[in-house]
């Protein structure tokens, strides 16, 4: 079978393409897949993700925390002091509405200041880390994963 050469253009180009987010992974994350979902994957899925979803929300894709759940929307880009995910986690631990559930495991402070500077800096999704701007604090908290 002859292949021509446009079509091993473009798939040099696709592996190419393909090993470049492989190396990603390690050198500069991408925002959402490398730093925002493993936290919500550790704190939040278990209850709001594609087997069950508490309160119709979903929290296993970016698609789907930006859609929101029953009582409407838990991240507004850019607005910290608007987004219920903020809200609920910094809420005292007594507090029954404060997320993850007291029996569940607890975000850790580094964990908050992460998802706190991710909405702040507009939840931006599958953008390289080095091109969105971070306070001393927050690289040290990413630096730490």
């Amino acid at each position: 079978m002859k292949l021509s050469f446009a079509v091993i253009v473009r798939l040099t180009g696709l592996s190419l393409a393909l090993m470049a987010l492989t190396c990603r992974a390690d050198n500069d994350p991408l925002v959402y897949t490398g730093i925002v979902k493993p936290i919500m994957a550790s704190a939040c899925v278990s209850c709001h993700g594609e087997k069950k979803q508490k309160k119709r929300l979903r929290l296993d894709s970016l698609a789907a925390i930006m859609k929101g759940g029953r009582d409407g929307a838990v991240v507004v880009p850019g607005k910290v002091d608007k987004s219920d995910l903020i809200d609920r986690i910094e809420l005292d631990l007594k507090d029954e509405d404060h997320m993850p559930p007291i029996a569940k495991p607890q975000l850790s402070h580094r964990q908050i200041l992460i998802l706190k500077w991710w909405v702040a800096s507009g939840a931006p999704g599958d953008v390289p880390l080095s091109s969105v701007k971070m306070p001393d604090d927050v690289k040290a908290a990413i630096g730490s994963r």
